[in-house]
């Protein structure tokens, strides 16, 4: 009676783990890295689920980062980044659907903060991930910050 009970329940956690797998996907996007602005989970896709991937540097270790890597953004967060090869530097950019701040960081400045004013809830539907884009990150700028205060 006891081998039942305890195959009853490692079945039933079995088929948990499955369901709840089922529900919660994550996107599988994999980025080639380019010199310049490149849209790591831009806007457009699925942003209600997790994405992971794979992170492949520029070819011939041209650019900041040197080795792929594999990463996971949660859901919900629109990230882009900037390899500055020429320059030797580094930068992201993120925001969240359902946030109001807008974050940078950059290899310069070393750390990831909030950058500019914080979105209104008025300012629409996508929030601070509308913010997220290739004017709105500039490695000359502290922690790569480009919107107004």
């Amino acid at each position: 009676m006891k081998k039942f009970i305890v195959a009853s329940l490692a079945v039933a956690g079995l088929m948990s783990s499955n369901a709840f797998a089922a529900s919660s996907g994550t996107e599988r996007l994999d980025l080639d890295l380019e010199d310049g602005y490149n849209e790591v989970a831009p806007l457009g896709r699925s942003i209600n689920l997790a994405q992971a991937g794979t992170m492949t540097a520029i070819a011939a270790r041209d650019g900041f980062v040197k080795n792929d890597f594999d990463f996971t953004i949660s859901a919900n967060v629109v990230l882009g980044a900037v390899d500055d090869a020429a320059a030797n530097r580094f930068g992201v950019i993120s925001g969240s659907n359902k946030g109001y701040n807008v974050f940078t960081g950059s290899s310069v400045g070393g750390s990831i903060s909030q950058c500019g004013a914080s979105i209104k809830k008025e300012d629409g539907a996508d929030l601070a991930a509308a913010q997220v884009g290739e004017g709105q990150i500039d490695l000359d700028n502290a922690n790569g910050c480009n919107r107004e205060l």
